[in-house]
């Protein structure tokens, strides 16, 4: 079962092979890697699974309201 977050930061120091970041999620902040997502921004709204960011969401599919 995958949950929804914003990304709020991205690990400047973090390995290119293994990408690192914080997700604001509604239980709260957690490090997910972002391997399959290298190209994810601060502000994009993402699918957390097992602690890697997975997919891309639209802001109106972020179901965080």
């Amino acid at each position: 079962m995958g949950i929804v977050g914003r990304v709020v930061e991205l690990d400047a120091d973090a390995s290119p092979v293994a990408p690192t970041g914080t997700v604001e999620t509604t239980e709260g902040r957690r490090q997910v890697c972002f391997v399959y997502l290298p190209d994810a921004a601060v502000g994009d709204v993402v699918l957390v699974h097992a602690g890697y960011a997975l997919d891309r969401l639209a802001d109106d599919d972020e179901g965080m309201r």
